[in-house]
């Protein structure tokens, strides 16, 4: 018999030494904890130095040797990622890794964003993913946090022993990525709750859509771990309104007739994923609640044409047929339209008399450049004869402001509406890194798709921080009750203007689209603003997301916080603690 072997410290550092061992254990017992890793393999002839040699003199039993050889590293491998070489914040394999005095790493990256996003109260500090313990941030930023090297060199040592690689490629298994589907991936698309290799944050998206029961469901794929599936249940709390919950399924692998067995806890095992549906279809068993209902597949969304080339966004207008009016502005119509026959647009059609030509088609100018998926995408331009159309993708649940007030969304929960103003605040921190400055942000201007997708639209007052002719222009009908201060006293304008205005948006969103400064006329708003003024709290607002509309109103521009801020703040506020 033949072994080698690996002897492994505590994970983690003491006094300046690391460690290795179970992040739940106390810092004594993980200091003290040995880790040994052994790889045997009985029917190997002679050492590891001669293991070359003695494979070509044993030929018939190489395939055994390597099969053998795969299997062992194999387990080792995936027990040793899963448990100790993958981050907790991404769920990915360490990338230089970073040690707290409490024991637990994380990626650098990972770390670095969290610390950003989780402030402390006390300045300078931050709490561990993990523990919460209070950690200091050292001089210098998350970069100045001890390597933690012990992680690193074991994640060297299962990649650099050349033992384990096959010199005859041939003989292996072609890459995931080119592997054709394995039965039970073709087996599992029969079934309608099975969604694939889907991200959590699309998954969250589409059970959150209005009007699901609590126990809607979906499985797919782990983003961890491509062996391993994620149950994703939408549930309602009192506190949250409908969030939703995501249980890992593992898989078991056995010698018996039945290869593999599924389990959420390893006290219930099911022979297949249906066997495991149909049992929490009955009853919860542990789960948040019984599984109820599918969740049904989205269409899929109007592609974007390609961006390569600006001549591509010319077509003709015999190409759009105009089904009906959906929308009218100061600068133009919206209509609803077919593109070829075959797509569902949205037609924005120039009034001559209110909008020269050149002015209309800087918006389409201003679309080109913006590319995010919270602003709406130009597909085409009609610009032969006027009016000039500017062809768009169609938001099938129209305008925001119309979709709270009167449509579906009078029933979205506050978590539902927190994704919303994330989703905003997206667009919007897009547009400061682009310094591009909207000077017409509302609920009026956004855009609402499926599964409370929204965008960003409305482009038509948009002008770029550096351009020199950034004045509003006479005669041009503002919306007062959403601009800044600074904005109706200098007919001064910046990024911070927008900050004000999303403000603004924010309280259209938790009103569920009622006008801001109800029953006040637009100089009496102004008015009150000026002398300190501003909108109370609505009732599904939480407390820490208004102190920050506060924050967005305050008189000193640069008092405001910045839409990166915000969007962060946001998705934070929403994310599962």
């Amino acid at each position: 018999m033949m072994f080698k072997r690996h002897t492994i410290p505590a994970c983690g550092f003491t006094n300046n030494r690391f460690s290795w061992g179970d992040a739940n254990k106390n810092a004594s017992t993980a200091a003290s904890a040995n880790m040994m890793v052994f790889a045997s393999f009985s029917s190997i002839p002679g050492n590891m130095n001669n293991f070359r040699s003695e494979r070509r003199r044993s030929q018939s039993l190489y395939p055994e040797w390597l099969t053998m050889a795969k299997a062992h590293r194999s387990s080792l491998r995936e027990k040793l990622q899963e448990e100790f070489l993958s981050c907790k914040i991404c769920f990915e394999p360490f990338h230089r890794p970073k040690a707290l005095p409490c024991l637990h790493s994380f990626c650098e990256h990972c770390l670095r964003d969290y610390v950003r996003r989780h402030a402390s109260d006390r300045p300078g500090h931050f709490p561990c993913p993990i523990c919460r313990k209070s950690t200091q941030i050292p001089d210098g930023g998350v970069e100045k946090f001890q390597d933690n090297f012990v992680l690193l060199s074991l994640s060297d040592t299962l990649e650099e022993d050349d033992v384990w690689h096959d010199p005859t490629p041939h003989q292996l298994s072609p890459p995931r990525s080119l592997a054709p589907p394995t039965p039970l991936e073709q087996k599992l698309k029969e079934h309608d709750w099975y969604f694939g290799k889907v991200s959590r944050n699309a998954s969250e998206e589409w059970l959150l859509m209005s009007g699901y029961p609590k126990g809607t469901f979906l499985i797919r794929l782990g983003e961890a771990s491509p062996d391993t599936f994620t149950l994703s249940v939408r549930d309602c709390d009192e506190l949250r309104g409908y969030l939703v919950k995501h249980y890992k399924i593992l898989a078991k692998r056995t010698d018996s007739p039945v290869k593999e067995y599924y389990y959420i806890t390893p006290k219930r095992m099911f022979k297949s994923l249906s066997e495991l549906v149909n049992h929490y279809s009955e009853v919860a068993d542990g789960l948040c609640c019984k599984l109820t209902q599918v969740c049904q597949k989205p269409r899929s969304l109007i592609w974007a044409m390609d961006r390569g080339k600006p001549d591509e966004f010319g077509t003709t207008r015999e190409s759009i047929c105009l089904l009906r009016k959906i929308g009218s502005g100061q600068f133009a119509e919206v209509w609803l339209g077919k593109w070829n026959q075959c797509r569902d647009v949205a037609v924005k059609m120039q009034k001559p008399e209110a909008v020269k030509t050149s002015a209309f088609l800087d918006e389409a100018q201003i679309l080109k450049t913006l590319q995010h998926t919270n602003i709406v995408t130009l597909l085409a331009v009609c610009s032969e004869t006027e009016p000039v159309y500017l062809v768009t993708e169609y938001m099938a649940n129209g305008r925001l402001s119309l979709h709270l007030r009167e449509g579906k969304g009078r029933d979205l929960k506050v978590s539902q509406l927190m994704w919303i103003a994330a989703q905003i605040a997206d667009g919007m921190a897009y547009m400061e890194k682009e310094k591009f400055i909207h000077r017409n942000l509302g609920a009026r201007n956004i855009l609402v798709g499926e599964q409370n997708k929204v965008k960003i639209a409305g482009f038509g007052m948009t002008k770029c921080a550096d351009d020199p002719d950034f004045n509003f222009r006479r005669g041009l009908k503002m919306a007062i009750k959403w601009m800044a201060p600074e904005v109706l006293l200098y007919n001064k304008y910046s990024t911070k203007a927008d900050v004000w205005s999303f403000g603004i948006l924010l309280l259209e969103i938790f009103t569920h689209g009622r006008e801001p400064y109800d029953g006040m006329g637009s100089k009496e708003a102004f008015e009150h603003v000026q002398h300190g003024y501003r909108m109370p709290k609505p009732e599904l607002c939480p407390t820490e997301v208004y102190d920050v509309v506060l924050t967005c109103w305050s008189l000193s521009h640069q008092s405001r916080p910045s839409f990166d801020f915000l969007s962060t703040f946001l998705h934070d506020w929403q994310a599962p603690s």
